[in-house]
């Protein structure tokens, strides 16, 4: 059972996140999740923001006049702030809370990427053309090791964009991922040349000669992402702001992905299958050893470490 809000107005619903994203109009959306029982979100500001930066990157040149100035985030955060705080409420009287997944949409109409007039028209100007809708449930548990991912996918077109789209787009990918011999727990994507962006849900990571390795561009950049470059930098960690390579993935002394419901793992195990088949035994391309006193692990710890610190309290 979930929490659904529209515009501040929360009511049940029997969706998952992903059904849920499915079954609304297309958006720009983000995924942020509790700490302090619910009572707190981690990184929200940021999450404002790049819930902005997603709309205007969407709509485009489109974006100007009145709809880039709703779509600032201090113009759309009070509407944020209203609709979260909503479906959170309302969640908590109803169920037993420990941690709440937190997905949140803002959609306009489809007129609005046709030209900026349609854009300035009274409606939008307004604000009553740009509508906040939000998703809460409970944060899935942390997957137990051994963690395993496979390269399969090409970078997103808009990498800048969290485009609700891109739920459908990596639908058949997710499905060749399902079918692989052992759970699969993310894939990443790559170019032709073999360099590592990012994971479809995920931000990814090499350990190598004791740096992180991380694309610096051409990524959508979240917010454990955000939090692991400033542990590395407080910690003196190396980092090379380069994507990851895949001919030099036998340099590499651990791998990491990063996102708001599993914060950093370390990857245990990454495949490489074939074009349009699931991952095979035989695909088995590195295996990693993340032991207690390995960087990688050190890494998951201190971000874990760092959540309700970079916390917002849910107004």
């Amino acid at each position: 059972m979930s929490t659904v809000a529209y515009d501040g107005v929360a009511s049940p619903s029997a969706l998952d996140s992903k059904q849920w994203l499915l079954s609304q109009p297309n958006g720009a959306y983000t995924t942020a999740r509790t700490c302090y029982s619910g009572r707190r979100i981690f990184e929200w500001e940021t999450h404002v923001q790049r819930t902005a930066s997603s709309a205007r990157a969407m709509l485009g040149e489109a974006a100007g006049g009145n709809a880039a100035a709703l779509l600032a985030p201090a113009s759309l955060r009070p509407k944020l702030d209203a609709t979260v705080a909503a479906a959170v409420r309302e969640y908590r009287a109803e169920h037993e809370v420990d941690e709440l997944k937190v997905t949140v949409l803002v959609t306009w109409p489809s007129e609005a990427c046709d030209g900026q007039e349609v854009l300035a028209n009274d409606e939008l100007a307004e604000g009553g053309g740009f509508h906040v809708a939000c998703h809460v449930a409970p944060l899935p548990p942390l997957p137990t090791p051994p963690i395993r991912v496979e390269v399969r996918g090409s970078p997103r077109a808009n990498a800048l964009a969290k485009d609700s789209s891109w739920v459908s787009e990596r639908a058949p990918l997710e499905e060749l991922m399902r079918a692989s011999y052992a759970p699969i727990n993310e894939l990443l994507l790559a170019t032709e040349a073999g360099d590592l962006l990012e994971g479809s849900q995920t931000n990814f990571f090499a350990i190598q000669d004791g740096a992180l390795h991380t694309a610096g561009e051409g990524i959508l950049e979240g917010t454990v992402r955000r939090l692991l470059l400033e542990v590395c930098e407080r910690e003196g960690i190396p980092v090379v702001l380069r994507p990851p390579s895949l001919p030099a993935a036998e340099r590499w002394s651990g791998a990491l992905i990063s996102s708001t419901s599993r914060l950093l793992l370390p990857i245990d195990e990454l495949y490489l299958p074939a074009d349009g088949k699931p991952s095979a035994q035989a695909d088995l391309k590195l295996k990693f050893d993340n032991g207690p006193h390995s960087l990688a692990a050190r890494l998951r710890d201190l971000v874990r470490g760092e959540v309700e610190a970079h916390s917002t309290e849910i107004a």
